[in-house]
């Protein structure tokens, strides 16, 4: 197996900190979810692609949808409900490709309205 095939750590130039929800009741009964830290993992920022639309027919609206994507070391935790926080912003898991024969994961992570 060549040494091609797997991911180089010079690459892994970025902090990725993975977040699983947990639920607490309030002694009113009230559901409170939040998102603590689990994992945190360098990562390779692989490509990012951001979609600009300008609307000249609603007062010059500007949208804005971007997408983040990076490849990690393999990690079996890591699931599609958890947050993804990188450089103070918080990110939803789109999507989780697992490549087995690299040993890595490249994920597609959307920006959350918070």
């Amino acid at each position: 197996v060549s040494q091609s095939r797997y991911l180089q750590a010079g690459k892994l130039k970025y902090v990725l900190t993975f977040e699983a929800e947990t639920r607490s009741k309030s002694p009113t009964g009230a559901v409170a979810r939040t998102y603590v830290p689990v994992l945190t993992v360098r990562a390779e920022k692989l490509k990012s692609n951001t979609i600009v639309i300008k609307s000249d027919v609603n007062a010059h609206e500007l949208f804005d949808v971007s997408n983040l994507i990076f490849k990690i070391r393999s990690y079996p935790a890591i699931n599609e409900r958890m947050h993804v926080a990188y450089e103070g912003v918080k990110y939803r898991i789109k999507l989780i490709d697992h490549n087995r024969e690299e040993r890595s994961i490249t994920l597609i992570l959307e920006k959350l309205n918070e």
